[in-house]
């Protein structure tokens, strides 16, 4: 499904229409404290959607080549969080095992193991490091991620986190941001939000089941293998005894 996103200016119209307010010419250059507010709730409706779940337009590929003795590689510029479970050694073709938690990686570090070939990594200080420390093969390593570039400028065609004017684009389902700009509002003022909250939240998962698809669910599910065997072979009538 191709969104069609809506102006700042444009999502906050409807949602003062709706909540029965004056309906504003502006939000970054008035000074009114109710544009003022509507821009606030907007601004902290994005950041709130965008941790709530990994919307498929945000999603985006961080590829690492190693070099000779060095462990950390700095995260993008845009980084949010990453999408669980992508992390892969390419070169080896083995998925990457992590994240380590602070202790995991102390052992790792500290303790007297054998050296492995897997690739174990840990975030920290905006950074992914790796254990073992890589050697002169370089390996290619990729992951994916959620980026913090939300908006749309609509002036410069780029994307960044900040809504400079009134047509920049929150890149979310704009219906979306109307529910939750309103039930924000109904919870500032310390009004009622029983039938505001259902409104949302029925948006919200109608969105979120559709946004990339889903896979046939199974009563029985079984891990992927990673190497040649049995379970590589495809269906089909084969014969196992050799020759007739």
């Amino acid at each position: 499904m191709t969104i069609s996103y809506w102006g700042a200016l444009d999502v906050a119209k409807q949602a003062a229409g709706e909540l029965g307010l004056p309906v504003p010419q502006s939000l970054t250059g008035s000074t009114k404290p109710q544009d003022t507010q509507m821009l606030a709730l907007l601004k902290s409706a994005c950041r709130d959607l965008l941790f709530y779940y990994p919307w498929q337009q945000f999603i985006k590929q961080f590829a690492i080549t190693t070099s000779n003795g060095v462990d950390n590689y700095v995260l993008p510029d845009d980084w949010a969080y990453f999408v669980d479970q992508t992390q892969w050694d390419r070169t080896n073709r083995w998925p990457m095992l992590g994240p380590k938690s602070p202790q995991e990686w102390a052992w790792l570090k500290g303790g007297l193991l054998a050296q492995a070939p897997r690739i174990r990594f840990r975030v920290m200080d905006n950074k992914v490091y790796l254990h073992p420390v890589p050697g002169p093969t370089a390996l290619s390593l990729n992951m994916e991620y959620v980026s913090d570039y939300f908006v749309l400028d609509i002036s410069t065609g780029n994307r960044t986190n900040v809504i400079n004017e009134d047509g920049d684009q929150p890149m979310f389902d704009p219906w979306l941001l109307v529910k939750y700009v309103k039930l924000k509002f109904y919870e500032l003022k310390g009004m009622p939000t029983d039938a505001t909250l259902r409104d949302f939240m029925r948006m919200f998962n109608s969105l979120t089941g559709k946004d990339k698809g889903a896979p046939v669910l199974s009563l029985v599910p079984q891990g992927g293998e990673n190497l040649i065997g049995p379970w590589s072979i495809p269906d089909g009538s084969w014969n196992v005894g050799g020759t007739p």
